[in-house]
């Protein structure tokens, strides 16, 4: 009778963890080491959740956000909210110029407008992955300027929040947020649309092409960046509102008495 090899290597392991003690002492070593580690980073995983007013227990539900949390570094608002959209930061490099347009005379450069966070344009995201915080917020009947004025006093406004660039002419501005505890940097873009939609993208600093740290092996971000654009559509929503009240009051006071 064949006896597996695996079986054997088990058998001789376990003979010499209970007969030799040094390896008994190792593995003891090494079990008190894995749960150490593990309280840590459960610690850390709470502090950072806590921090960014995140939970794993709202919409899509407790496996989903856990999933996300741990293996994406990078949030994006979208139309339908999915949780799957990424944030890229990086604008690819254009195509090479072919022969034929290297003597055509360069012709002006449009404006640079956003390219949306949509998943798809003509169909909603599964349910398992609707994030409600990935919901992309719209503003119609309010000018791009204004919108672009109240996004940058909401960013000023936002603690650990700071503005890296500011373009006025594509109303867009590229942010930097600093944890308060760990002091990690993440990256987030904040773009309006001709529409009145405000795009939100937010990528962890660790998975900048440039960084050399040892935790950009972790293909998580706990939850940080869905947290960041969170805070910033909840600190600008009543900044909205009133606005929407005073364009209110003027028509109202444009009617004629009764």
């Amino acid at each position: 009778m064949f006896t597996p090899p695996e079986i054997i290597i088990a058998v001789v392991v376990l003979a010499g963890v209970i007969f030799i003690p040094i390896l008994r002492r190792l593995l003891g070593l090494i079990i008190r080491l894995a749960i150490f580690f593990v309280a840590v980073g459960i610690v850390a995983a709470g502090i950072t959740m806590i921090l960014n007013n995140e939970t794993i227990f709202e919409r899509p539900g407790l496996g989903q956000r856990v999933e996300r949390f741990l293996t994406m570094n990078s949030a994006a608002a979208s139309q339908t909210g999915s949780g799957s959209v990424t944030c890229v930061m990086e604008s690819p490099p254009p195509p090479p110029p072919t022969a034929a347009a290297a003597h055509k005379r360069p012709k002006k450069e449009p404006e640079l407008q956003t390219t949306r966070n949509d998943v798809s344009k003509a169909e909603p995201a599964p349910l398992d992955d609707v994030f409600p915080e990935l919901i992309r917020r719209s503003f119609p009947g309010i000018s791009r300027e204004k919108l672009f004025q109240l996004s940058t006093d909401t960013v000023n406004s936002l603690g650990g929040w700071r503005i890296d660039k500011s373009s006025p002419s594509n109303y867009t501005l590229n942010c930097i947020y600093t944890s308060r505890i760990f002091k990690l940097e993440d990256d987030v873009r904040i773009s309006i649309d001709p529409s009145g939609d405000i795009e939100v993208c937010a990528r962890s600093g660790l998975a900048r092409p440039q960084t050399t740290s040892m935790l950009r092996y972790f293909p998580g971000d706990l939850g940080s960046n869905i947290g960041h654009i969170k805070q910033f559509y909840e600190t600008l929503e009543p900044k909205m509102d009133e606005v929407y009240k005073e364009e209110q009051d003027k028509q109202n006071a444009k009617k004629p008495p009764q």
